[in-house]
């Protein structure tokens, strides 16, 4: 007999910002090792009550019992990340409901949202639905800020999606990303710096650096009040 039952959770997506880059950038051996230690930090970082429901590549699965066992969770594992060198940023999808609970596999609308939710976020970023923020606020949280990121069509939902962004308490360590593989670069410690079009950017590595001196319009998005 099949077991089933419907679990309330907070449901979590998280991936690797810029995974494609950097495999096109440092090879699939590169992208291999960063696997093996995004799936490491994830398992150090994600205790009981929350659950690791999934590692498939560059993302991670989890679920939690509640948006505030998730956000401690997400704050560990940020703040690891933050701190170390050579690895990629990531960015993360919350939403909180309902969901089948199916031989350990977990259906539904719910679980489908989170992983649009996710889609929608920035490296670095944590978002999240109004369920979430909703129960955050009924909680009393004094020490989570959000800031609503506003109204989001999603790709098979009918309706559009009020998205927060979650900013994390005590979280204050800014990035530089390397344009071209989209790595986390310590500014002290980066291999070389450029200028372009006004701003300046890190390197991880001195390929990366040639690649950008080539064709630097093509690794960055140009302010048009610039040209």
């Amino acid at each position: 007999m099949i077991k089933e039952k419907n679990i309330e959770a907070t449901f979590c997506f998280v991936d690797i910002a810029g995974y494609t880059a950097l495999t096109d950038s440092h090879g699939e051996v590169a992208a291999a090792d960063l696997i093996d230690d995004f799936s490491e930090l994830i398992r150090l970082s994600i205790k009981p009550p929350g659950q690791i429901q999934e590692l498939i590549g560059d993302c991670a699965f989890l679920v939690f019992p509640d948006p505030f066992v998730a956000i401690d969770a997400l704050s560990d594992l940020y703040k690891v990340i933050a701190n170390r060198a050579s690895f990629p940023i990531v960015r993360t999808g919350l939403h909180h409901g309902s969901a089948l609970l199916r031989e350990n596999r977990y259906f539904g609308s719910t679980v489908n949202l989170t992983s649009r939710v996710t889609a929608q976020a920035k490296g670095g970023q944590i978002l999240g639905t109004k369920q979430v923020v909703d129960f955050l606020s009924q909680a009393g949280s004094s020490n989570i800020e959000v800031e609503h990121q506003g109204s989001v069509s999603l790709k098979n939902f009918p309706q559009p999606v009020d998205l927060y962004e979650i900013l994390l308490s005590g979280f204050t360590h800014e990035y530089a990303i390397d344009p071209v593989c989209k790595m986390q670069v310590d500014k002290r410690q980066a291999v070389g710096e450029l200028q372009f079009n006004g701003d300046k950017y890190w390197f991880c590595s001195l390929s990366c650096v040639e690649r950008f001196s080539k064709e630097p319009a093509s690794f960055v998005r140009l302010d048009s009040s610039k040209t």
